[in-house]
């Protein structure tokens, strides 16, 4: 019978020899491949390059994309109903019907049979990561823009731009950093990771394996992970035309109770567009000036329900509250050419104005404005604010589809 000392001998050297060369080998790696989190600057440059890589993939056709089927490494497969903000998540002989805007209402099916024990929030857990995780390697390029997204210019050693993307809320890792390598047009060839997951920084991806699906959207099939592939399959898309309604506006003028104001009615317009009703209400000063509340209504069961801006569109409104930031910003750097208004711009300074802060009216001819208030003093009251108008049919993308139309 072997001695105690020898048996710890063995044991000893049976677990150097497994360690030591996985040691050996993630030393290598480390010091192959680490690398410190970039520096970059934020603001328009880094906007502008965001930008022209959505460009480069089409960004609207992916907008107007409502529905993505797919398989992530032979083990996930989701059907993703973008427009209604579900998943169908299935591993094993587990499905978890995923609502992502409420996953309290999630439910749990095992082997096809409704689960409600106690581990139904374990399970929806799960599901929520393997959705946080897989769709990201699907679609990460068009999420430069969520909420909490920090964008940066990188210029790397090679001298080429280079988009630097921190997530600092959302997910399941808050915290994570992206530098995205570009080809010439914009399009992602690759990016580097600075995540929690990974015990190496800086490590690189490949993002050159695209598809054009069905609806015109640009996703990836494979990526390349050193020696690893991560292998995207069974993709499928498909897109619904839900436009299918026209805006009604009714104009009123109410007289005015105020005897000095007797000549400036009060003026209503109320614009109907699917269960979405906008109400704008001008009053007049006694200088004959009108000024306007904004609201927004949804119609149920015969009853107008207040709402806020933002309840009426998905989670892609960043986006589109950037390009209208971006063009009060322009009018605002047009009124700073004018020398007359000097004493007004003085007074102005710009900000971001979130969706919730602008007043919204449904017009004439299918068309919505979005009316952003500068808070200047009634002297400034011709530049104190700036109207940004689209057609509808060009925004339908970022509508709550299953609430707003019919």
């Amino acid at each position: 019978m072997p001695r105690p000392k020898k048996i710890f001998k063995i044991i000893g050297g049976s677990i150097i020899f497994f360690t030591l060369p996985t040691l050996l080998f993630f030393a290598f790696m480390y010091f192959k491949y680490n690398e410190d989190l970039p520096t970059g600057e934020q603001g328009e440059t880094a906007d502008v390059l965001a930008l022209k890589m959505l460009d480069a993939l089409d960004h609207e056709a992916y907008k107007a994309t409502d529905y993505i089927e797919f398989t992530f490494k032979q083990r996930h497969h989701f059907k993703w109903d973008k427009a209604q903000n579900t998943c169908e998540v299935y591993w094993k002989n587990v499905k978890v019907d995923l609502d992502l805007s409420n996953t309290n209402n999630s439910e749990v099916f095992i082997s096809d049979i409704n689960y409600d024990g106690i581990e139904k929030q374990d399970y929806i857990q799960k599901a929520l990561n393997y959705f946080n995780n897989d769709t990201f390697w699907l679609v990460a390029p068009y999420k430069v823009f969520d909420d909490g997204v920090e964008r940066r210019l990188v210029i790397t050693e090679e001298g080429k731009k280079a988009l630097l993307v921190t997530y600092t809320s959302g997910g399941s890792t808050p915290g994570d950093s992206y530098l995205w390598h570009l080809d010439d047009n914009g399009k992602p060839i690759s990016y580097q990771m600075w995540v929690e997951i990974l015990p190496i920084d800086g490590l690189e991806a490949s993002w050159t394996d695209w598809t054009l699906t069905e609806t015109g959207a640009q996703l990836p099939t494979f990526h390349k992970l050193l020696v690893l592939g991560l292998e995207i399959e069974d993709l499928k898309t498909s897109r619904s035309d839900y436009l299918q309604t026209n805006t009604e506006c009714e104009s009123a003028d109410i007289a005015n109770e105020d005897p000095e104001l007797a000549e400036f009615p009060q003026l209503i317009e109320t614009c109907k567009f699917g269960q979405y009703i906008s109400i704008s209400t001008g009053d007049a000063s006694y200088q004959g000036k009108y000024y306007y509340d904004y609201r927004l209504f949804i119609s149920k069961k015969d009853s107008l329900i207040p709402i806020k801006n933002s309840d009426m569109f998905n989670n892609e409104i960043a986006f589109l509250e950037k390009v209208i930031n971006g063009e009060s910003s322009a009018y605002f750097e047009r009124l700073n050419e004018i020398p007359e208004l000097e004493y007004c711009t003085a007074l102005l300074t710009m900000k971001h104005h979130p969706i919730d802060s602008m007043g919204i009216t449904f017009e004439a001819e299918n068309k919505i404005s979005f009316h952003i208030n500068y808070g200047l003093p009634s002297s400034c009251d011709n530049i104190n604010g700036s109207i940004h108008t689209f057609p509808l049919e060009e925004i339908e993308s970022f509508f709550k589809k299953n609430v707003f139309y019919n």
